[in-house]
């Protein structure tokens, strides 16, 4: 089956049909790297993967880093498990807006998100495409923020 690649909307997001991520050729790894840089978010509906092979799907990317604060997934530092409440005894919870780790010198290339168990509401998740948002600005607006450092401080939750 080939791959389908099925934009979300203008600016942002495609869902990848016919890739089974539990068995992905070096081919399909390279169709989908380019979707994801052209896209900027890629989602893959109805995957059921193991641990290991979501491991192995987000090394196709590129190196994987281990989160240096959160806790991670027993026996899978690479995985790091987002839950609350019940019997877990975790607490992370991401309720207000945030981007990963961006206070590295080298931020992460991007972040793999696999919804296990997701709740019927209340568990939503949204992405924003900065390079778009930045094109569409007008040249003043370009002139005025193009010198501009951004501090991202990690003892804030947030950025």
């Amino acid at each position: 089956m080939a791959i389908g690649i099925h934009p979300l909307t203008a600016s942002i997001g495609a869902e990848i049909t016919g890739v089974d991520l539990a068995d992905i050729s070096t081919e399909t790894a390279e169709e989908l790297r380019k979707a994801w840089l052209d896209h900027k978010v890629l989602v893959l509906r109805d995957q059921h993967i193991s641990q290991e092979e979501h491991i192995a799907f987000g090394r196709l990317f590129g190196d994987l880093e281990v989160h240096p604060f959160t806790e991670n997934d027993d026996g899978h530092p690479e995985i790091v498990v987002l839950e609350a409440g019940g019997d877990t005894g975790r607490t992370f919870v991401a309720a207000g807006w945030h981007s990963d780790v961006t206070w590295r010198a080298e931020p992460s290339m991007g972040s793999i998100l696999r919804g296990v168990i997701v709740p019927p509401y209340g568990g939503d998740t949204c992405f924003a495409n900065a390079c778009a948002a930045y094109q569409r600005l007008s040249d003043e607006w370009k002139e005025r923020v193009d010198n501009l450092v951004a501090v991202h401080d990690y003892m804030r939750v947030f950025s």
